[in-house]
């Protein structure tokens, strides 16, 4: 069935306002399938659950699972900042370790890392813009 012209463009308008002010909803993050993530210039292993990847605004909501012995290298962020909480596990940083209850933020520009997972640890992981990945080099 072909819609008149004028229902189109009202249903075109609504799916895009829809779009724009997202609504509530609820994840159980257990029924997700855990995938892999690579960002570039880290090794593989990482692995994610998105909870919520906001395309419009290119936020993304994710627990990330970091395997024993796994490190993330020192890095930072041009674009977007990030909210780390760890969930389970032990992760050392330059800084000390993280357990169950840190919060980190990691702002942007500013390098962090490296992260190493002293056990398979998660974590809550948050951006706050677009994300983008920068391996730090040494000079």
């Amino acid at each position: 069935m072909k819609l008149p012209i004028l229902a189109s463009a009202a249903l075109l308008a609504l799916v895009t306002a829809t779009a724009a002010n997202q609504k509530s909803f609820l994840v159980q993050a257990g029924s997700l399938s855990w995938a892999p993530v690579t960002p570039p210039g880290a090794p593989p292993g990482l692995m994610q659950r998105v909870l919520h990847d906001n395309k419009d605004k290119q936020l993304v909501s994710a627990i990330v699972k970091f395997p024993k012995g796994y490190v993330e290298p020192r890095h930072y962020h041009t674009q977007c900042g990030h909210s780390i909480y760890v969930l389970k596990g032990r992760i050392e940083t330059p800084n000390g370790v993280w357990t169950p209850g840190s919060f980190h933020y990691a702002a942007v520009k500013e390098a962090h890392g490296p992260l190493k997972a002293l056990e398979e640890s998660e974590i809550l992981f948050y951006t706050d813009g677009p994300f983008d990945y920068h391996v730090e080099t040494k000079p």
